[in-house]
């Protein structure tokens, strides 16, 4: 119907895009983020072009067609001209580069797409098509034919031409003993020129222009939000190195690239040569080294020719004098301006506020210039516990050095330990530039979403007057994540001290006591979190039963099921073989659970501590081996069934406990047991094929939560430590993931003669 889009499937495909007229097609799917970010565009486009057939067609539903049809990525767009295909692209268009796209449709000549695909048959069988000449040869890199004299050192010299695959030329050029020199031109599939420039010794020199074409091209030119009104573009270059941009209308008026309006009016006070930057809405004169990047005094000013900041550079980073408006930026109302020195973009010495006439409203001394390096090794980010007057000795120690940064976190793991934060507020005022609240939530918010994962930044920011509890919680979540889980609670403690209003850092703290295997009081943290956040509350709460289970005797526990038609009676293993692999994972469960108490204090009570296996060790533990083996088919597989423990978190120690527990368990289970106790026989439950499918079938499942965030609607489902699958976060369906992992690879292992080890890296999906 026009106006609307059809569902295509493989039963209305061929009668829907071979019908006459113009069809187009979104090849799709339910998970790509692209696809649906496009869907409104492309619905809104049937409605535009009401004489265009518009499909849709879902690549996981509709398998055999996207298959038979190429599609290699998605969204692509197929059109197709009176059953024949013209046009292909893939990614997603904005609304008016696809408009653009579909209003070109109508004019496509169906006779020279037909000559065009057979010159591309003839191109793909390696022979040159019509028009290019016969001893041409082809470029796998380029993707084109090409042509020309070389010297006597086979290097390309002299004229060159380039042709596309389906003939059309695309590049011709001038080399001189292998390097383009010289003027050069590009075109358009039409013929018409889609660049020209010239090259000086293989670099780019001079003006390249870029000119549009209303035919179709795979030339670029409206890209990354080029608007379709800019007709021409001119780059400038210096021996290789842009160094000015333009862009014009189809009356040659200079444009804005993005809207193609007008291009503003340069304010008088400005020098000729600086440039609009209309992402930012502002005028700019930046000077750039040899690599492009800036270097020397670069300066910024507002639409109307008000200077915003002006700073020096060196090779890239701000380096020296730095400048810029501050008004509404700082707490005392008087400040219009803040001026400085940065070192490799680190602020440091000092600083000045100024009000309108130039006078220092406010001084402070930022310090010495910590760089990456010197804060990623300081002793202030270590892991290591201290108390709470030895972390205030060195904030003493670093302050009186001018290492400022060092001294304000050391202070704030001191406040964290002795629950004291009068101090650390005291320093911040002495110490950092005193911003308004909304500048400083602004500025945190900035460096922890832009460089989050750099204590250095973080850092400057605190100094540069970002809100400190922000950036302390910013260094909680960097040092969490890089499993220093003190040294983040002592973070987010005081950044909690410093706002103990805020809620969302309960999550935070409950995320790094989860990381110190702490249980009972992340789920403390969780409860707390209930009237305030209750998604927060309920995934903290799954995630705290999924990371910290009692390891009970999980197999059997309720009737096994599946929906596989035919299921293996029995374990196909000896019974020594059994035993032996039983052994395996004793061991390995031994080492964890040993490696589990190692994170403790002597004599700490760990509710989640893996039980004692030791009694299936009767000699002790047995070898763990790493090895390689042939599978039926000849090839080599990878058995390991060794641990590396060494720099495991705790939640990664509990997560591989969880695989190794849930496959023994289920061995002995299968084997007839109901409890840790090495078989004697193999007498197998009468449910045990239901469990070797059920055990593929819910890693299918969990699988589909995690990757798709659905399920297989032909699949059973079930809960997971008292969450249903479809409601369980995805991050926790992959945990369940890894433990249905593991007791796959042991079912197969077991029920196949030609398996050698549940360790087989191609037993798990």
């Amino acid at each position: 119907m026009a106006g609307q889009t059809v569902e295509l499937t493989q039963a209305n495909f061929e009668r829907i895009t071979q019908a006459p007229g113009v069809c187009v097609v979104d090849f799709w799917a339910e998970w790509c983020g692209p696809c649906r970010a496009f869907a409104p565009t492309f619905e809104a486009a049937a409605k535009q072009f009401p004489s265009i057939t518009f499909g849709k067609l879902d690549t996981e539903a509709q398998e055999a067609v996207s298959g038979r049809m190429e599609i290699q990525s998605i969204p692509t767009l197929v059109a197709f001209k009176d059953g024949v295909e013209v046009r292909r692209v893939s990614g997603a268009m904005s609304a008016a580069a696809f408009a653009t796209w579909l209003g070109k449709l109508d004019s496509v000549d169906l006779d020279v797409e037909q000559q065009r695909a057979a010159n591309r048959k003839l191109t793909a069988e390696g022979t040159p098509p019509p028009g290019v000449p016969p001893h041409a040869a082809w470029d796998d890199g380029d993707q084109e034919w090409c042509f020309g004299d070389t010297d006597e050192d086979g290097e390309k010299h002299g004229p060159w031409k380039y042709w596309r695959a389906d003939g059309t030329l695309c590049n011709e050029c001038i080399f001189v003993h292998g390097k383009p020199h010289g003027p050069f031109k590009r075109f358009h599939e039409s013929g018409e020129v889609s660049q020209d420039g010239a090259f000086e010794q293989g670099e780019l020199h001079g003006p390249r222009t870029w000119y549009a074409s209303d035919q179709f091209t795979t030339e670029r030119m409206h890209e990354n939000g080029v608007s379709e009104k800019v007709r021409r573009t001119v780059m400038v270059y210096a021996h290789g190195r842009v160094t000015q941009v333009v862009h014009y209308d189809g009356a040659g008026e200079r444009v804005v690239p993005s809207t193609g309006e007008p291009y503003p009016t340069r304010p008088a006070n400005l020098p000729e040569k600086a440039e609009y930057r209309e992402d930012q809405d502002q005028w700019a004169l930046v000077s750039l080294n040899a690599a492009g990047e800036r270097h020397g005094l670069c300066r910024f000013w507002d639409r109307e020719g008000q200077l915003l900041w002006e700073a020096e550079f060196r090779e890239g980073s701000r380096h020296g004098r730095y400048h810029s408006r501050a008004a509404d930026e700082y707490a005392d109302a008087r400040v219009r301006f803040d001026e400085g020195a940065l070192e490799d973009d680190f602020a440091c010495g000092t600083w000045k506020l100024l009000d309108a006439d130039g006078h220092a409203v406010i001084t402070r001394d930022l310090g010495v210039a910590q760089d990456h390096e010197t804060l990623d090794a300081s002793e202030v980010f270590s892991n290591l516990p201290r108390s709470a007057e030895a972390w205030r000795v060195f904030a003493e120690q670093a302050r009186a050095d001018r290492r400022h940064r060092e001294a304000l976190v050391a202070m704030a793991r001191a406040s964290a330990v002795s629950l004291d934060v009068g101090p650390l507020k005291a320093w911040l005022e002495a110490l950092t530039l005193p911003r308004s609240e909304a500048s400083a939530r602004e500025h945190a918010e900035g460096v922890v979403n832009s460089a989050g994962d750099e204590r250095a930044a973080l850092a400057d920011a605190l100094m540069r007057g970002a809100e400190a509890a922000a950036v302390f919680r910013g260094l909680a979540v960097l040092h969490d994540q890089q499993d220093r889980p003190r040294a983040a609670l002592d973070f987010i403690l005081a950044a909690m001290l410093l706002a103990p209003e805020r809620p969302a850092y309960l999550f935070t703290r409950s995320l790094i006591l989860a990381n110190l295997g702490l249980g009972e009081q992340m789920q403390k943290d969780a409860e707390a979190l209930a009237p305030f956040e209750p998604d927060s509350w309920k995934f903290l709460s799954a995630y705290g039963r999924v990371l910290f289970p009692r390891f009970e005797f999980w197999a059997g526990q309720a009737p096994a099921h599946c929906t596989f038609d035919e299921v293996p009676e029995g374990p196909t293993k000896a019974l020594d073989a059994v035993q032996a692999v039983v052994r395996k994972y004793a061991t390995r469960l031994q080492l964890l659970r040993e490696e589990v108490l190692s994170r403790f204090k002597p004599g700490a009570n760990v509710p989640w501590l893996p039980p004692d296996v030791s009694a299936l060790l009767p000699d002790g533990p047995v070898a763990l081996e790493q090895t390689e083996v042939e599978d039926a088919d000849g090839d080599a597989v990878e058995v390991d069934e060794t641990l590396s423990l060494k720099g495991m978190g705790l939640p990664a120690l509990s997560r591989t406990v969880r695989g190794d527990w849930s496959a023994l368990v289920w061995l002995l289970w299968a084997c007839g047991e109901q409890s840790l106790r090495m078989p004697e026989a193999l007498v197998p439950p009468a449910d045990f094929g239901q469990a070797a499918g059920q055990a593929t079938q819910r890693l299918w499942q969990c699988r589909n939560r995690r990757a798709r965030g659905r399920l297989d609607p032909d699949l059973p489902t079930f809960d997971f430590e008292g969450v249903a699958l479809q409601e369980l976060h995805p991050n926790l369906a992959g945990i369940a993931e890894e433990q249905y992992a593991e007791t796959q690879a042991m079912f197969f292992w077991l029920t196949d003669a030609d398996h050698v080890s549940p360790w087989q890296a191609n037993l798990r999906g």
